[in-house]
């Protein structure tokens, strides 16, 4: 069964992790526990499959 949702998580342009759902809200919580432990430019994305369209984004930023 296809899921209605992928996220993926980005360390620049190489992909550190890529899990599906049908929960929007789950997914980002779980794009946000995959980025402990890395550095630099992190960033995630949660696109719905049917239309490949974006529908919620995240970019971890240094403390300063």
């Amino acid at each position: 069964m296809n899921e209605q949702y992928t996220a993926a998580v980005y360390c620049g342009h190489e992909q550190i992790a890529k899990q599906e759902g049908k929960d929007v809200d789950a997914l980002y919580t779980w794009m946000l526990t995959q980025v402990n432990g890395h550095f630099g430019d992190i960033h995630g994305t949660i696109v719905e499959n049917s239309t490949q369209k974006t529908v919620r984004t995240f970019r971890k930023s240094a403390i300063e």
